[in-house]
């Protein structure tokens, strides 16, 4: 558990953790109260609302990566909401309380039966609990299947307010919790508000205007709930309204607001007792295990853990954590409620371990073992290349030697031509010069016209 790092005086030095926690179950405002907070300027939530570190988390993930969450806090407020906080058993309270002993806590409480309601319809919506099965149009839910889920021990004990009031302020002492009724956001939303800034070190007198006060935040499936509807919830859920409304009154000073007073007036039928027998607490404690075991099943069960780690992103969805190459489309790979996982599990493309540390591991042995692979095929490629290399070497050797020998062979050749050259100069040359025959013709030809002259020019 996260304890193993509450003694480790390195770990308390650097690593930042939450100031506030907001228990609030389900459908009590949480959402609309986590949005408030982180507006104001000394105070600090992640930008995911439900870490769900404590509830279930921890189980895969150590204290380390929740304490990322709060590392841009710096020296701001730091906290977080999770609504399955509040149905934490004793012991993993006490275990927080070990870990952060100074942790203060926000509560908001719903009239039991508009809770139930408006849980009902996420419910549906989302697949969980009774209706995980489900393939119905909200529309075409029967009134037992209604009432079914109004029964199941996931949204009973999310609505449990007496025992989870009771656990935790049963830890924590009553000047570190500060327990209100979600009723209050509608009447007197700034009021409220400022009473938590108080409660938590803040600054009540900060700027509102830009805060999302009469904003609702992730307002709820449509759908009136009927008058028999809400006459089973009221036989399920009086008995321990009434009870709670005297133990907040004793420890807390609190009086339910009017809204409340529909589920706080008897039922004409007969009471539905709604708590697991018996109800001792190593029951109480395995019961709440089974039922924070749940959600970790549920389709809407998914966190980023790590985005882009050595080539794979690593996610939680459903139990189990997952590894998978960054190609896969994370919207592809979790279709159909994941239902082509198990196959991409088992060809070995996505991968899953019991622990983050063991998953870090096999994705490093698989980065490791692909840069080996790489390493191979690179070193082949590199050696192919040395090959294809001395080839083309040998290839210019043997070119240049060619080349040599054509130049040989030009450079004899150009001596051939200038000696057949200067031979035939020479040839034309004796040509053009006058032969002895031809001089001595000459001669003859002259002496001859001469002496015809002579003949010619004699008196007779």
């Amino acid at each position: 558990m996260w304890l193993q790092h509450s003694d480790d005086p390195h770990f308390q030095h650097r690593a930042k953790l939450p100031c506030f926690l907001v228990i609030s179950p389900p459908k009590t405002g949480s959402t609309w109260l986590a949005d408030n907070l982180r507006r104001h300027p000394q105070l600090f939530l992640p930008a995911i609302k439900e870490v769900k570190y404590f509830s279930s988390l921890y189980k895969w993930l150590d204290l380390d990566w929740y304490a990322d969450h709060f590392v841009a806090a710096a020296e701001r407020i730091a906290g977080e909401a999770s609504p399955s906080y509040a149905i934490l058993p004793v012991e993993q309270i006490r275990a927080i309380r070990s870990l952060l002993p100074d942790l203060k806590l926000i509560f908001l409480m719903r009239d039991p039966v508009s809770r139930a309601w408006s849980h009902a319809k996420h419910t549906h919506r989302y697949r969980e609990a009774y209706f995980e099965d489900s393939r119905t149009e909200h529309e075409e839910v029967t009134g037992s299947e209604w009432e079914a889920n109004f029964s199941h021990d996931w949204p009973l004990t999310s609505g449990d307010y007496l025992g989870q009031l009771r656990r935790w302020s049963s830890v924590f002492p009553r000047e570190q919790m500060y327990v209100g009724f979600y009723e209050s956001i509608g009447t007197r939303p700034i009021e409220t508000l400022r009473e938590m800034f108080v409660f938590l070190g803040a600054d009540p007198d900060v700027d509102l205007s830009s805060f999302p006060i009469v904003e609702r935040i992730l307002q709820g499936q449509p759908g009136e709930l009927t008058p028999s509807l809400e006459e089973i919830l009221r036989r399920l859920l009086y008995a321990r309204t009434a009870e709670l409304v005297e133990f907040i009154g004793e420890r807390f000073g609190l009086v339910p607001p009017p809204e409340w007073q529909r589920t706080l007036t008897p039922p004409n039928g007969p009471l539905i007792d709604p708590l697991p027998e018996p109800f001792h607490p190593k029951a109480e404690h395995a019961h709440l295990r089974r039922v924070l075991a749940q959600e970790e099943r549920f389709p809407s069960a998914y966190r980023q853990i790590y985005i882009g780690y050595r080539g794979y992103d690593i996610i939680f969805y459903r139990g189990q954590l997952i590894a998978s190459p960054k190609a896969i489309e994370t919207d592809r790979m979790l279709a159909a409620n994941g239902a082509a996982l198990p196959q991409l599990i088992s060809e070995g493309i996505c991968l899953t371990a019991p622990t983050l540390a063991e998953l870090k591991e096999q994705v490093t042995n698989r980065a490791i073992d692909g840069y080996e692979g790489r390493l191979r095929e690179t070193t082949a490629e590199l050696q192919a290349a040395r090959t294809e290399l001395g080839n083309l070497h040998a290839e210019l050797q043997a070119a240049r030697a060619e080349v040599g020998n054509l130049y040989d062979g030009l450079r004899t050749n150009r001596r051939q031509t200038a000696r057949k050259l200067a031979e035939l100069s020479a040839a034309v040359a004796e040509l053009q010069r006058p032969s002895r025959a031809r001089l001595l013709a000459n001669r003859v030809t002259h002496a001859g016209r001469r002496l015809i002259t002579r003949i010619s020019s004699t008196p007779r």
